[in-house]
């Protein structure tokens, strides 16, 4: 909803197009970087808890944003939301995967696939009514239609087991941890940030490659690591993660260069250019179900290799993009790539958490959507780099070509994914070892 409202935001706060790049980089920097420690603190504190505190947060930091008197308040108050988000979001991934049977795991994820791409294609148009009709502060107010009632539906959830026996928090780990993915995703955005030295780039990427080696050593060496990496060599997770990453960098680099070449070489309205990114998103939001639905019946691997190829289908047909194309011209790909990535997001999902343990969801949630924010973050570094102030036919061309490697590297990284999920195993969180012990003890006793 705010990008389309980002113009007016700055015209009233009297900020330069400069501040404009910190207001999106701040919150894509947080929830980056944040939401392997907020699944961390789910797996360890309660998960409903964790949802409970993000929304709260969420719904506080949105008033100082609708109330912010300047552009400095209103960035702290948008990277406030993200932190927030990125403390519910994988703690809400982890409450599906651990309180749904294993069977409807793949349905479920659909369902979210049906929200994030409702999300996608209605938060644009209902941005630029809400401005218009009322004034940007109210896109961050209209947040409370949707919290409040989150907050009802999460606080009648059961609550989640706490970890009894996690040990000591591992401060350092998280410190490190923050540092590295902070760091590292500064420096691969601050440089396109006008005013900004580049030197601070390279400064950025040295302090992220030092603490992530550090975090990295750290690791290996305590108890209870804040995250545990041997997520990565767990069957089927990595390349499920691998796979969202290069997808969602297909598809953000879409909805970030198709308003500037719409905007730059065909003078469009932002109006005419959401209701064509509609045609991306509103198959998204239909495929996801059923895409969910085959994945439970056969297997992650088949409807993500599908949804894979669908994409790059499409984002080969953007390649060939040319100043005398139609509304129509540009229609049928996009509805190609919204299709394959709606056909591939929910298998891709459930995967990636299914190869987690029930005690360590929040923290495989959370990498999983880091790695997702990461995909963002680098194409719209590649977008800036490529496109710069003034963009040509062949520039996008490019782009769109660059576009189709990511698409075959999401396509190779399905291929790796498992053929089957694994077998149901039951409902809810995985017991204390008090109740483990008792449980033990009846099964003996009937025996």
């Amino acid at each position: 909803m705010i990008v389309v409202a980002l113009p007016e935001i700055l015209a009233d706060l009297g900020a330069s197009i400069s501040w404009g790049s910190w207001i999106i980089v701040s919150y894509l920097v947080a929830m980056a970087a944040v939401q392997p420690l907020g699944g961390s603190l789910g797996d360890r504190y309660g998960r409903r808890l964790m949802v409970t505190i993000g929304l709260l947060v969420f719904l506080l930091a949105s008033v100082a944003a609708a109330v912010a008197p300047n552009v400095e308040v209103l960035i702290g108050a948008r990277t406030s939301q993200a932190i927030a988000g990125a403390i519910a979001l994988p703690n809400g991934s982890a409450l599906v995967r651990t309180l749904v049977p294993r069977e409807l795991h793949g349905r479920m994820f659909g369902l979210i696939g049906v929200g994030i791409g409702a999300a996608a294609a209605f938060g644009p148009p209902l941005g630029g009514l809400v401005a218009d009709a009322y004034g940007w502060r109210w896109i961050f107010a209209a947040n409370f239609a949707v919290i409040l009632p989150a907050l009802v539906l999460v606080l009648n959830l059961p609550r989640s087991a706490r970890q009894l026996d996690a040990g000591r928090f591992d401060l350092l780990g998280a410190g490190l941890l923050l540092t590295a993915l902070v760091s590292l995703a500064m420096a691969a955005t601050v440089w396109r940030v006008p005013g900004v030295p580049a030197l601070a780039a390279y400064a950025c990427g040295a302090t992220g490659i030092v603490t992530g080696t550090w975090f990295w050593r750290h690791v290996r060496r305590v108890a209870a690591p804040i995250l545990d990496l041997a997520l990565f060599t767990r069957p089927g997770y990595l390349p499920a993660g691998l796979t969202v990453m290069f997808s969602n960098m297909t598809m953000y680099a879409i909805f970030l260069a198709l308003p500037l070449f719409g905007a730059r070489l065909l003078g469009w309205q932002p109006r005419e250019v959401g209701l064509l990114l509609a045609g991306m998103s509103v198959p998204m939001m239909l495929m996801g179900p059923l895409a969910g639905s085959l994945a439970d019946r056969r297997g992650p691997r088949l409807p993500a290799l599908l949804g894979c190829a669908v994409t790059m289908a499409g984002v080969t047909a953007l390649a060939f993009v040319d100043i005398d194309w139609s509304r129509r011209d540009f229609l049928l790909p996009l509805i190609a790539v919204g299709t394959g990535l709606g056909i591939s997001s929910a298998p891709v999902y459930a995967a990636a958490l299914q190869a987690a343990r029930n005690e360590e969801a929040g923290r495989a949630g959370g990498l999983f959507s880091t790695l997702r924010y990461l995909g963002s973050i680098v194409c719209s570094a590649a977008i800036a780099a490529i496109l710069g102030a003034t963009a040509s036919v062949a520039q996008f061309r490019l782009l769109f070509s660059l576009l189709i490697v990511a698409a075959a590297a999401a396509l190779l990284a399905a291929g790796l994914l498992p053929g089957r999920l694994l077998p149901a195993s039951g409902r809810g969180e995985p017991a204390s070892p008090v109740d483990a012990g008792s449980d033990r003890k009846a099964d003996a006793a009937r025996t």
